[in-house]
């Protein structure tokens, strides 16, 4: 694999320990983005998904109420989801959205997101709450 390619795959040669939740194997893996699923790299010993697997708990942000603008609200919404998506093994992530502005630009991006795959569902839990399924 080339640097360039290795670089930004692993997002600037970032790796984390990682356990397999089937086998329980340990390994330094590099850390995709949630945008490059299709790429999940497998256990060495059991051929399970590392990212894709799920203990199915569920992660909360709130990228609302900290006097947030729309796209301030929108590039926390991105990295909270890389986040989640990297560093754990939670099935969903349920954003705090509030009920204006902010909630519908964040739809408008999910519903993009599912159609190319890179979210695999989200539902409104309730006018200010969004839970999106990543594993």
């Amino acid at each position: 694999m080339s640097e360039r390619k290795q670089t930004r795959s692993t997002g600037a040669g970032k790796s984390v320990k990682r356990n397999c939740l089937n086998c329980g194997m340990q390994y330094q893996e590099a850390v995709p983005d949630i945008a490059d699923r299709a790429q999940d790299p497998a256990c060495i010993k059991c051929d399970s998904p590392m990212f894709s697997l799920s203990d199915g708990s569920t992660l909360t942000a709130d990228i609302a109420h900290h006097h947030e603008t729309v796209v301030k609200a929108l590039n926390k919404f991105e990295l909270v989801l890389n986040q989640a998506w990297q560093q754990s093994h939670a099935e969903n992530l349920r954003l705090i959205v509030g009920g204006g502005l902010i909630r519908d630009a964040v739809l408008a991006e999910l519903f993009f997101k599912k159609s190319r795959g890179t979210v695999l569902d989200f539902s409104e839990e309730n006018r200010g709450a969004v839970l999106i399924r990543i594993r």
